[in-house]
C-alpha cells in the first residue's frame, strides 16, 4: 500500500494533485486528494491521470480493486468524488473494454 500511495503522490503531485489519504478497506481502495486546479466540481483531467496511473500499477502487479476517490481543494473544501468498479478494471485489463469505455463509465459516477 505504501508503495502505490508514493508511486501515486510522486507522479500526481507535479500536476497540482496531492494526495492525502489511501486506505484499502473492505476490497475497496479509497483515495483522498487535494487539487490546485481553480473552479468547481471535479476536475476530468486529473480522474484520466489517477486512473491512468493504477491501470499501470495493475500492469505491475498491483491487484485491482473498487476504487472510490474524494476530492477536495486546497484549503479543505469538498469538490465531488468518483469511482471505478473493480469489474471495469479488470474488463479493461482484458481488452474487453476500451480506454473511451472505461472513460466514459468513470465520468457517469462523478458526484459534485
Amino acid at each position: 500500500m505504501d508503495d502505490l500511495h508514493d508511486r501515486l503522490e510522486s507522479r500526481l503531485m507535479s500536476h497540482g494533485v496531492y494526495v492525502t489519504a489511501l486506505d484499502r478497506a473492505d476490497g475497496t481502495l479509497s483515495i483522498e486528494y487535494e487539487t490546485a486546479t481553480p473552479g468547481e466540481g471535479v476536475p476530468q483531467r486529473e480522474m484520466g491521470r489517477v486512473l491512468n496511473l493504477l491501470l499501470d500499477a495493475a500492469d505491475d502487479g498491483w491487484e485491482p480493486v473498487d476504487l472510490r476517490a474524494t476530492v477536495f481543494d486546497i484549503e479543505g473544501g469538498e469538490r465531488g468524488a468518483w469511482r471505478a468498479d473493480e469489474e471495469w478494471l479488470r474488463a479493461h485489463a482484458r481488452g474487453d473494454l476500451s480506454d473511451v469505455e472505461l472513460s466514459e463509465r468513470v465520468l457517469d459516477t462523478v458526484e459534485s
